[in-house]
């Protein structure tokens, strides 16, 4: 029979942490929905598929984040995962302050939600749930329809910088 005893939670330097995950690497996807007619987007690294069945996908967003207060509301929105030549578009969803979709070419869902012509995959989500934890808010959508718009490699991000995956080697 295992016992197991919980362990007191220790502080851990969160600069440290942040620095010991650079050396995961993550990929890329830019969460898009509309707002009062307009498109509204942001970049995330934190993409992840939940579960098959029903088909459920997560996404965080920090605290901090000043788009997010925009799109909290709405119901859907459209995952666009980005392949591995789209860094440009990854880093203007990324900005502060810039027409995010300035020079992006896009087209609204059935729910209006825009899908980016650069994106490589694209699944459209009903709003599944929300919840905090610690400094960031956990987005589980459930995927109503999705689009693979072309099979290629995808964009990862690695130690602050986007991965070439030219020379990949099968396992």
């Amino acid at each position: 029979m295992n016992h197991h005893t919980a362990r007191p939670a220790t502080k851990v330097d969160p600069t440290t942490f942040r620095r010991s995950m650079k050396h995961v690497p993550t990929s890329v996807a830019i969460v898009t929905t509309t707002v009062g007619g307009r498109p509204v987007g942001l970049t995330v690294g934190s993409f992840a598929s939940v579960s098959l069945d029903p088909a459920l996908v997560t996404f965080f967003v920090d605290h901090q984040s000043t788009t997010w207060p925009l799109m909290a509301n709405s119901d859907t929105f459209a995952i666009n995962i980005l392949g591995h030549g789209q860094g440009e578009c990854c880093r203007s969803f990324s900005s502060k302050g810039a027409d995010r979709f300035a020079g992006v070419d896009w087209t609204a869902s059935d729910d209006g939600d825009p899908v980016l012509a650069e994106a490589s995959v694209v699944l459209e989500c009903s709003k599944h749930s929300t919840r905090p934890l610690g400094d960031h808010l956990q987005v589980v959508g459930q995927v109503q329809k999705l689009h693979v718009l072309r099979e290629e490699l995808p964009l990862v991000f690695h130690q602050g910088s986007f991965l070439n995956l030219d020379h990949l080697v099968s396992a």
